[in-house]
């Protein structure tokens, strides 16, 4: 969906809604504008944060719905839908705030391991623009990375989409093995194990394994 695009990664600041044009219509903030010749679009934003849109035929009054074919091509396609998403794109700028990651878990661990550690993660790939990956200061080691994949990648038959971060455990990989640890996506199973950040497990159980990964990172002192 275009909104998803837009959005999954934003956090909505209901108090800019009005001020930016919506008007609100019981738990529901509603917008509506013309955005292309003959068309329309009216905006909702639910009270848990999520958008939706839809476009108008004015002559007709009906939805128009072919822009949302990707495959549908045509100037007047296109146009439609390169203005919905400039005028997605100017709500999402003036009424909301970016995150870093999208579920609600994945950002707590990550300002935990700012707050903790004092790492950001680094963004290295333009392939995977959202791969998170957190060095040690110091030895420049990686000690965790927090990258979004299909669930069936960790977990055999699961669908649809998921966060998971991948820790260094070395030889205690296989003490964690169990729901929401898994054997590592990418890595070597027998050091690193990928962590679910959808909840299942605790954010001080997750916090008690990336300690482990973290010392592993840390530079060895000569004798």
């Amino acid at each position: 969906m275009i909104e998803r695009e837009i959005f999954e990664r934003r956090t909505i600041l209901f108090d800019r809604l009005e001020s930016f044009g919506f008007i609100r219509e019981k738990d529901d903030y509603i917008i509506e504008r013309p955005i292309y010749v003959g068309m329309r679009c009216r905006v909702r934003v639910s009270p848990l944060g999520e958008v939706s849109a839809k476009v108008y035929d004015e002559e007709l009054d009906e939805e128009y719905v072919n822009y949302r074919n990707e495959t549908a091509s045509g100037a007047y396609v296109i146009g439609i839908r390169r203005a919905l998403v400039s005028f997605l794109t100017s709500i999402a700028e003036a009424c909301s705030l970016e995150r870093t990651y999208i579920g609600a878990q994945a950002n707590r661990i990550n300002a935990f391991i700012h707050d903790v550690y004092g790492v950001s993660p680094e963004f290295m790939w333009e392939k995977f623009p959202h791969f998170g990956v957190y060095r040690n200061a110091d030895s420049r080691k990686w000690f965790a990375i927090v990258m979004n994949i299909r669930k069936a990648k960790v977990v055999p038959g699961a669908e649809g989409d998921a966060e998971v971060m991948n820790l260094k455990l070395d030889d205690r990989a296989a003490d964690y093995l169990g729901e929401g640890v898994y054997p590592s996506y990418h890595m070597n199973h027998k050091s690193w194990v990928s962590v679910l950040l959808d909840d299942t497990l605790s954010d001080a159980r997750i916090a008690e394994m990336i300690e482990i990964s973290y010392q592993s990172s840390v530079k060895k002192k000569r004798q």
